[in-house]
């Protein structure tokens, strides 16, 4: 495994000293050229301590000297600075895999478990989550011809002001399958965080979109920490 810090050798701190030294710059100077915020790593690197890989090299550069002499055991791996390193393909099933294990525990406690107002002991959403059903359309963006509209027999009314319209739905799951982006709508306390939930936790456990990593963030808590923060 490739190091990510250097240090000078007792030798390699003479020649950087007499390379620093003719250049007749400062530590702060030498910060500068190397685009350090403060001298620290510059102190570290002429009292033999270890610096940030990038940083040893880049030093080195500016004083005209070539890390490997100046470095403690230079491991032969260490690409030039400019190089960049052979790497083997990237495995994106294996990381997708290596990633969900490291956020199993995270979503399962994240949304498995739900705190409601009257009870006094948290619930698991298993118990109480119920399949929901959805609209494709917005009911309320709906255009109808005024033609259709005087079509309508009163029989077709539900109550005053409100037209019983049979708009196909479709289960919350087939939606997600069938769609892959999705904006869920609807009126404060229906489910949609809930339905949110039951998805990832089905995602943790590879009954749904086991290929993906699932995410789970409430806008509800960005309001009221807005809110908060006044």
């Amino acid at each position: 495994m490739v190091k990510r810090s250097l240090q000078a050798s007792a030798s390699g701190i003479q020649k950087a000293k007499r390379s620093f030294s003719i250049k007749g710059w400062t530590q702060e100077n030498l910060a500068g050229e190397v685009n350090l915020k403060t001298r620290q790593p510059i102190w570290r690197f002429f009292t033999g301590q270890p610096v940030d890989r990038q940083a040893f090299m880049e030093i080195c550069s500016i004083l005209d000297l070539d890390w490997r002499e100046i470095a403690l055991e230079p491991p032969a791996e260490f690409p030039e600075p400019g190089e960049r390193p052979e790497t083997s393909p990237l495995d994106i099933a294996v990381l997708v895999q290596e990633v969900r294990s490291q956020r199993r525990d995270t979503i399962q406690n994240q949304c498995g478990i739900l705190q409601l107002l009257d009870i006094s002991h948290p619930v698991n959403i298993d118990d109480i989550y119920v399949d929901v059903n959805m609209l494709e359309e917005i009911a309320s963006q709906q255009w109808v011809e005024i033609s259709d509209l005087e079509n309508i027999k009163l029989t077709e009314f539900d109550r005053i002001g409100l037209g019983a319209v049979a708009q196909k739905q479709i289960p919350g799951m087939q939606a997600v399958k069938t769609y892959t982006k999705l904006r869920v709508l609807g009126k404060p306390g229906v489910g949609k965080t809930t339905f949110l939930q039951h998805l990832a936790i089905q995602c943790n456990r590879g009954e749904f979109a086991a290929n993906q990593v699932p995410s789970f963030y409430c806008i509800e808590r960005v309001r009221r920490s807005i809110a908060t923060q006044g």
